[in-house]
């Protein structure tokens, strides 16, 4: 075993792999534990009733920050990856993205600022909800700047900025405002949310691009739209299965539902961190392997990092299928409740770890439409069936549709990748 180990990294790039995914793995279990403190402080601080108007607030700003992005997440990703030694080029892409997005970005806060005493009162009928709404708009612009910059940190495996970006400083700071001030409101926690996110926004994006030199040639603009475009509706429908179901559900149920399903849904989150930080080194070897047309280099690259996902998440899986009493029970007794949503929702997160990076694969090497139909037929399918589950057996309904989609989303990708580029990822004992 030790000598077909040896064998394995004997590989320089299995070697980078592994180096790299261990280290953007620790930076990430870092991330993951602060984002689940967080959601504790959220949870314990305001109750479940506040604590629905804050998530849903916050699925909200999430799902209108994808649509100000412009799907240029991405896009910065690709084409920074490809050229993380031109600085000319990788200062372009941020900056031509930025370009594009932060109006865009503003625009749709300050409608969400205007509309929010209307979105409260028709269509979620949670008039208390008003002033969160109001709050969290500013975070649109900072979630957009954070996203698009984080994604062109990670393209340089720039991992000790990129992750902090993405997933810590603006939980760090936003958690330690609400707990220095006793903060018991969904208003004033939407407030430090934002607040934290400009912070978070200006300090990282001084961070990419003050060591970038002006050396070399940018790409051209009109390839950075042609990825864009297709990359919109990918990043718009993967974040409607991610975030919708919260939406929704608080259309038809109860603030305490909506908190149940938005805790449970974070805590599942934590089982694809691993997923994550595999992502952060393999993305951009993809985008680089591509630009050489090395398909083998692809091939071997995803094949070995399905293995160090399948052996380091499942369990955590196992853990959360089997105590999730307990862990819902962390964020007080009523949060119990949702023990049974976790364990749907851990299910759908489970296949999504399997199945590898299978939407990085077809994204960087060219592939985004196959990427975009099987978002869209994902997406789709959560926006009709979310909304007839949830009516007909409530949070658990939303639940298992979320999950059933997320599950299919991934596995269409994986029949995708082995139609465009010739190898199965669930096969992942595969010689590579």
């Amino acid at each position: 075993m030790l000598a077909k180990v040896k064998g394995i990294l004997s590989n320089a790039e299995h070697r980078h792999t592994a180096i790299n995914t261990a280290i953007a793995l620790a930076i990430r279990v870092l991330g993951a534990g602060m984002a689940f403190i967080f959601n504790l402080i959220i949870a314990r601080q305001l109750g479940a009733e506040q604590a629905g108007y804050f998530f849903l607030s916050l699925a909200v700003a999430m799902l209108l920050s994808a649509v100000a992005r412009l799907g240029f997440d991405n896009t910065v990703l690709r084409f920074t990856g490809a050229n993380a030694k031109n600085g000319a080029t990788v200062k372009f892409v941020l900056n031509y993205a930025l370009k594009f997005c932060l109006p865009v970005a503003t625009a749709i806060a300050l409608l969400l600022y205007l509309a929010a005493p209307f979105i409260a009162n028709t269509v979620f009928n949670k008039p208390l909800m008003a002033q969160s709404l109001q709050y969290i708009a500013p975070a649109i612009i900072g979630l957009s700047v954070v996203l698009l910059v984080a994604m062109s940190l990670q393209a340089r495996h720039k991992l000790f900025a990129s992750i902090p970006c993405q997933n810590i400083a603006h939980f760090l700071l936003c958690g330690a405002a609400i707990l220095a001030f006793s903060t018991d409101t969904a208003n004033l926690a939407a407030l430090y949310l934002s607040l934290s996110l400009s912070v978070t926004a200006s300090f990282f994006y001084w961070i990419s691009v003050k060591n970038l030199n002006s050396f070399g040639d940018p790409v051209n603009a009109n390839e950075l739209w042609q990825s864009a475009r297709p990359n919109w509706v990918i990043v718009l429908m993967s974040q409607a299965v991610q975030w919708s179901a919260p939406i929704i559900i608080g259309v038809f149920l109860v603030a305490e539902q909506v908190a149940y399903f938005s805790v449970a849904q974070r805590i599942a989150l934590l089982t694809s961190f691993i997923l994550m930080a595999v992502n952060l080194v393999v993305a951009p070897k993809f985008a680089s392997f591509n630009a050489k047309n090395d398909m083998d280099g692809i091939r071997k690259t995803a094949l070995f990092s399905v293995r160090l996902l399948v052996l380091s998440a499942m369990p955590i899986v196992l853990f959360m299928l089997l105590l999730p009493e307990f862990l819902m029970g962390l964020f007080g007794e009523q949060f119990k409740q949702g023990a049974l949503i976790l364990q749907v929702l851990v299910l759908g997160q489970a296949i999504n770890v399997i199945t590898g990076s299978v939407g990085y694969l077809l994204m960087m090497s060219g592939n985004e439409r196959d990427m975009r139909f099987v978002t869209i037929i994902s997406g789709s399918g959560v926006l009709i069936s979310v909304p007839i589950c949830t009516h007909f057996f409530g949070v658990i309904g939303a639940a298992v549709a979320t999950a059933f989609f997320i599950s299919l989303q991934n596995l269409l990708a994986v029949f995708f990748v082995k139609k465009r580029l010739g190898f199965n990822t669930l096969k992942f004992w595969q010689k590579v």
